[in-house]
């Protein structure tokens, strides 16, 4: 060949590659329609002799390797001799086309660059074909339509027809026995399960990424995704996309779940895994700093939820959590554990307890909505170089919230070992309660309630007290707390309501004493025990008392149920009167028959004169309500005293009388 033409071609080729990435390259003369030479990914060129019609050349040597008819049709029709002498003409000189190319069982996907130019030497118009492998570029490029984020640890392309894969590792290691890009697929994933994949998901993982199982699965959806443990324990997501559904080729992302599990997609906030893990690790390293655990709830969140929406609810959480993060305990680490429930770890030193009770009151306002929000808080202090898991102290800190006495004000606690004992104690009730009432270890007792005038007897309250072997007298505050949780408190109010019913047919039919039982909220949400009560009701011996606070929570059934109680004559109380923060509204909304006021008030009788002045104005306009008033908890003569003067109707308290077995009642009464 002229020497002139071969430094021409080598100057040309170099001047229009810029790259080395070449897959294939040809050198055609379209004057006189023959291929010139061949083009490797070096750009060496190698001659041809008599390679005339380039349309037939590039049948018979190229479009083999070109797997897709649809993109053979689209490349004849632009690369055929006749439309690039056109272009040419027309100015066209330079253009490109993409379409995957299966070179060496390889696949790509490639930019077919185009460039044709007029030869100075020989007067011909010639041109260059250049496939560049582009297949990086044109995953990045299409990776963002696809992808949520691009923290992945690697991406596969699979071409299922040819059953290979072009791999891009990030943060996943193959060793040195896999730096080719290209691999056979099935090798691959057998290479991943040993060295990867945790030993016990070894056989699920080859089973799940298998292209029988993607197939399936992605006719489906368009998607597939499954997680396994690799061989730190830590969990790997797989994830399927179809890159082209038409030409079989899947896009598979390789992801570290860590941060997705330990980061709450609502709030921004730790979860409890999140927690756990970096808590735990923050407390160790640290052994000489004084740590505490809170553990913080939203009082009635689901109320919200419900009114407003889960949106407006989401958006109080995530306001909660920037309150957390500039307040004055400046914590740590905060996390969302379930629902409205949040963990803390916070230096100790920063808990100002008399800012906490202001602290866990917030107003939320937006636009229409004002809505105040109270909180409830158990704290665990840590205490040095502990042996307890992170979970048992957020069990703790949520323990001690159970002993808040009074969420309005004091709406925390702070965990202490008696805590710990006592919830215990009250857990074995509820493991040990049907077998204690069929052992008859639960008795009922009757208290005494007496006319505040002629001091008798009027009518009783039943209680009861725990006789255990192993125990002796278990009182009700230890488990009657824990039933009420659980809801097993039907189950012992129904044995109490039987119990007393029996007790005044059988053995009080001709005294004219009524006997009072209690009536749970969760007696008043269950359909049973209150058809058993109007089934059974009718000679009027039972009194009904409900508490104020079970009062506010009562449904529609709850309120009938009571009314026709009411309507059949039977007496209703209202027990601890005062106690909440809707006293008057309870007792407008029904008409009770007697109230019960809370024993606070009896024993601060003579020691506040503010709550005496509340305690004989409660009397007076109870009275005017057309209602009458026991006293609970009287124990002195001046309380006594001060009761008769300001009209009170009946005393229940230790002044007259403690519980009594039912023996002991019916002695009473009788005389």
């Amino acid at each position: 060949m002229d020497q002139r033409l071969l430094q021409f071609y080598n100057n040309q080729i170099h001047f229009l590659i810029q790259e080395k990435n070449i897959v294939y390259g040809l050198c055609v003369d379209l004057t006189t329609d023959e291929v010139i030479a061949r083009v490797d990914r070096y750009l060496k060129l190698s001659f041809l002799e008599n390679q005339k019609d380039i349309n037939d050349w590039l049948k018979r040597k190229i479009y083999k390797y070109i797997s897709y008819p649809d993109e053979v049709i689209e490349i004849e029709k632009i690369v055929n001799r006749t439309n690039l002498l056109d272009k040419y003409v027309k100015g066209h000189k330079n253009f490109s086309l993409r379409h995957y190319f299966l070179w060496n069982n390889e696949i790509y996907h490639c930019c077919l660059n185009v460039h044709l130019f007029d030869n100075p030497i020989n007067q011909h118009i010639q041109g260059y074909l250049f496939w560049q492998n582009d297949t990086k570029n044109y995953i990045d490029s299409k990776i963002t339509d696809i992808l949520y984020k691009n923290d992945y640890k690697a991406l596969a392309l699979i071409d299922v027809r040819h059953q290979n894969a072009y791999i891009r590792l990030n943060n996943f290691d193959l060793t040195n026995e896999y730096e080719k890009q290209y691999l056979d697929y099935k090798r691959i994933i057998e290479y991943i399960s040993i060295h990867q994949v945790a030993p016990n998901y070894q056989e699920q993982f080859l089973k799940l990424s298998s292209l029988s199982n993607l197939k399936e699965n992605m006719s489906y959806l368009g998607h597939y995704s499954f997680k396994v443990f690799n061989e730190n324990n830590k969990i790997e997501r797989y994830t399927y996309y179809w890159f082209d559904q038409e030409k079989e080729i899947l896009l598979c992302v390789v992801d570290d779940m860590t941060r997705e599990l330990e980061i709450d997609s609502v709030t921004g906030s730790y979860t409890r895994e999140g927690f756990f893990n970096h808590a735990s690790e923050i407390i160790r390293r640290n052994p000489t700093q004084d740590f505490a655990i809170m553990y913080f709830n939203v009082v009635d969140f689901k109320v919200i939820n419900d009114l407003y929406g889960s949106e407006v609810g989401d958006k109080i959480l995530r306001e909660l959590v920037n309150c957390f993060q500039n307040s004055f305990l400046k914590p740590i680490m905060i996390a969302r554990i379930v629902a409205d429930q949040f963990t803390l770890l916070v230096h100790q030193q920063n808990i100002e307890y008399e800012k906490l009770s202001t602290f866990l009151k917030y107003s939320y306002k937006d636009k229409a909505i004002h809505i105040d929000i109270y909180g409830k808080c158990g704290i665990y202090i840590v205490p040095k170089n502990t042996k307890h898991s992170i979970l048992d102290m957020c069990d703790r800190a949520k323990l001690a919230k159970k002993y808040i006495s009074n969420r309005y004000l004091k709406p925390y606690a702070v965990y202490n070992e008696k805590m710990k004992s006592d919830y215990e104690e009250r857990s074995m009730s509820l493991i040990q309660l049907d077998e204690a009432i069929n052992n008859k270890e639960i008795q009922v007792y009757y208290q005494p309630i007496y006319d505040a005038q002629t001091e008798k007897v009027v009518s009783a309250e039943a209680l009861v007290r725990w006789h255990s072997p192993t125990n002796g007298v278990i009182l009700p505050g230890k488990f009657i707390p824990a039933l009420e949780e659980s809801g097993h408190i039907t189950v012992l109010d129904t044995y109490v309501y039987q119990s007393v019913q029996e007790f005044m047919e059988k053995e009080c039919q001709d005294i004219p004493i009524k006997i009072s039982v209690n009536l749970s909220r969760m007696d008043l949400m269950n359909e049973n025990i209150m058809s058993l009560i109007l089934e059974n009701e009718g000679k009027q011996h039972i009194n009904y008392e409900v508490t104020e606070s079970a009062y506010s929570s009562l449904s529609v059934n709850a309120n009938d149920f009571l009314s026709t109680l009411h309507q059949r004559g039977n007496t209703i109380l209202v027990d601890d009167f005062g106690s909440g923060v809707s006293s008057l509204s309870t007792i407008r909304d029904f008409e009770f028959d007697i109230i019960k006021i809370d024993m606070g008030f009896v024993r601060n009788i003579g020691h506040s004169q503010s709550n005496d002045s509340i305690l004989a104005s409660l009397i007076e306009l109870i009275h005017r309500l057309g209602m009458k008033v026991v006293a609970e908890g009287v124990e002195t003569k001046e309380q006594l005293d001060f009761l008769k003067e300001h009209g009170c109707d009946f005393i229940q308290g230790f002044y007259f009388s403690k519980p009594l077995i039912k023996n002991d009642f019916k002695k009473l009464i009788s005389n």
